[in-house]
């Protein structure tokens, strides 16, 4: 019952894949049609070379081998450029199709898959499902094609020609399914070892200087060396296989020869068939070998489409994003409310359970609590990367689900401890995903700020200095610096922050808070911290425990009321004493 449910499945989203691709099938449809062109004038050279090796010199027997080997080549030509193009252009397209449906899956989903299969959807997923889809969709007919056409040609020669070709066939179905199986198999197994050895060094190498710290090298570089060696074992394998089929594809070709030599001698012997059909039979035989061979591999091929057409059509059907009824791109002003909200990462552990409190529009509100409590979590559901099981969360008593996504993302700046900035120049770090137009003066006065301008101006061509790769070469202060400008050049209604004074020491810390006070006044700022100046000065403090308000008002309030809230406080000043 389980594998016909899974069988289901992997159906339903193969076919999935080819409602959501983009296949360039007018590309496909021409390559086809040449193909079957190339076929039919393959079927025209036995006949006439054959007529030469019996001594038929005519001008017009010479003149049509000539015309037709040129156009046998000519048409090849043709067939494998248009087949190159729809290949290159539904390669080109599938990715783009994969991208953007990637970039709408929803947060739970990313949690759930890792980035080396996502990796390989992108990659080689996509290369060689459609390399092989399109090789199969414009070869098949036009080898039906040559085989409708030579087979009557040969049953004309003399019917028992044909036993010569029919006895060939059992040898390729056992190929089809013993090596096409074998080859299958360890075709994905080089592509799932590629997979976790691209994974493993990208992570690695994004942490080289943590491997440096704790003096791991020797360990990594045998972790290294173990996969690369796994996947030296599996590239063996695979070469093994590949020289089984030579060997196969060379025997079975011998074979036929063989099979079509005794067989038409015997024919000529007995005078069933003179020898230019006897030649013209011998002349057709490779090609219909090869024909029944590609056919034979056509299982084989499906297989391999359809693998890796199922993980892109599993990954094309994740969960979107919703839009749920739209009621206007207009964002509302108000206070944001937290109305009975349920949340759960898993269906096994709620976080949240009827929680409620509202967020005052134009004010600052610190979130606070023990870690693991779901502080940032709350600044996940206000930022829409999840949404409740139960309750709504409103901005000016409109549910944030109902409003338009990327318009609500963006009255929203989001400040988190990752840091995170893609590789580019400074000024695209800066800019990212600012829908404004910012003059050079304002970014000097941004970064100032922020702390940030005299790294800049101290880099060899300013704004446009190339930053490595997730700006590795800048210390954590600084691409903290660089995160919290951003974010200040975008200049948004709501600025939701996450422990945005983390890598920063405490003056500096204590500056950037009343940078953030100062820039953002009268605007709505909800921040997870730990930095005193942030909680001390908000014009609101939230205790969360166990999923629940432990305790809502202000410093003043809760340090006499609230015991939690006293001492996260008092355990707080007394490090930023120590420091």
């Amino acid at each position: 019952m389980n594998n016909q449910k899974n069988s289901e499945t992997s159906w339903k989203s193969f076919l999935a894949f080819f409602r959501h691709a983009q296949i360039s099938w007018g590309w496909i449809l021409i390559a086809l049609i040449l193909n079957i062109v190339y076929y039919q004038t393959v079927t025209k050279l036995p006949g006439s070379t054959a007529g030469l090796f019996t001594g038929r010199f005519t001008k017009a027997a010479i003149m049509g081998v000539v015309t037709n080997y040129s156009l046998v080549l000519i048409w090849m030509s043709v067939v494998m450029i248009a087949q190159v193009f729809a290949i290159a252009k539904s390669v080109k397209s599938v990715r783009r199709a994969v991208w953007t449906r990637m970039m709408g899956v929803t947060t739970s989903y990313y949690d759930k898959h890792g980035p080396n299969t996502l990796f390989s959807a992108v990659t080689s997923d996509v290369e060689i499902a459609i390399t092989t889809l399109v090789s199969v969709v414009v070869s098949v007919p036009g080898m039906l094609s040559y085989l409708i056409k030579a087979i009557p040609m040969i049953g004309g020669f003399s019917p028992k020609l044909l036993w010569a070709v029919w006895i060939l066939i059992p040898i390729y179905i056992i190929y089809a399914f013993g090596m096409g199986s074998w080859q299958m198999r360890v075709g994905n197994s080089i592509q799932m070892k590629i997979g976790g050895l691209t994974g493993y060094l990208t992570d690695r190498i994004r942490n080289l200087t943590m491997i440096k710290t704790f003096v791991t090298e020797d360990l990594e570089e045998q972790k290294g060396v173990s996969a690369a060696k796994e996947l030296y074992k599996t590239n063996i394998e695979y070469s093994h296989l590949n020289a089984v089929i030579v060997a196969y594809t060379i025997g079975t070709e011998v074979a036929g020869i063989v099979c079509a030599v005794l067989w038409g001698c015997n024919l000529l012997r007995t005078g069933e068939i003179n020898l230019e059909q006897w030649l013209a039979f011998f002349l057709f035989v490779p090609t219909i070998n090869t024909v029944f061979r590609q056919f034979t591999m056509i299982w084989a091929n499906f297989k391999e489409v359809q693998g890796r057409a199922t993980r892109l059509g599993v990954l094309m059907e994740a969960p979107q994003e919703e839009q749920k009824e739209c009621l206007s791109k207009e964002i509302p002003n108000g206070d944001i409310r937290f109305e009975h909200v349920t949340f759960a990462y898993t269906d096994d552990t709620k976080l949240y359970e009827n929680l409620s409190f509202v967020i005052p529009q134009g004010k600052t509100t610190a979130i606070i609590g023990y870690s693991g409590c779901g502080k940032t979590t709350i600044l996940k559901l206000l930022e829409r990367l999840y949404s409740p099981q139960n309750g709504k969360i409103t901005i000016g008593d409109t549910d944030i689900e109902k409003l338009d996504l990327k318009e609500y993302r963006n009255t929203i700046s989001y400040v988190n401890q990752e840091a995170g900035l893609f590789s580019g120049t400074i000024r695209e770090a800066l800019l990212y995903g600012n829908t404004n137009t910012i003059t050079v003066e304002k970014m000097d006065e941004v970064t100032k700020l922020s702390g940030i301008y005299e790294f800049i101006q101290s880099q060899p061509d300013g704004y446009d200095t190339e930053l490595a790769i997730w700006g590795s070469a800048m210390s954590g202060g600084q691409r903290q610096r660089m995160v919290i400008a951003r974010e200040l050049l975008k200049n948004t209604e709501i600025l939701l922050l996450d422990e945005p004074t983390s890598a920063l020491d405490a003056e500096t810390a204590s500056s950037v808070s009343e940078t953030f006070y100062t820039l953002f006044k009268g605007k709505t700022i909800v921040t997870v911290t730990h930095e005193i100046g942030f909680v001390v000065n908000a014009d609101q403090i939230i205790v969360i425990r166990n999923g629940q308000i432990d305790g809502i008002g202000t410093h003043e309030e809760l340090y006499r009321t609230n015991s939690m809230y006293q001492e996260l406080f008092d355990e707080q000043s007394i490090k930023e004493v120590l420091g």
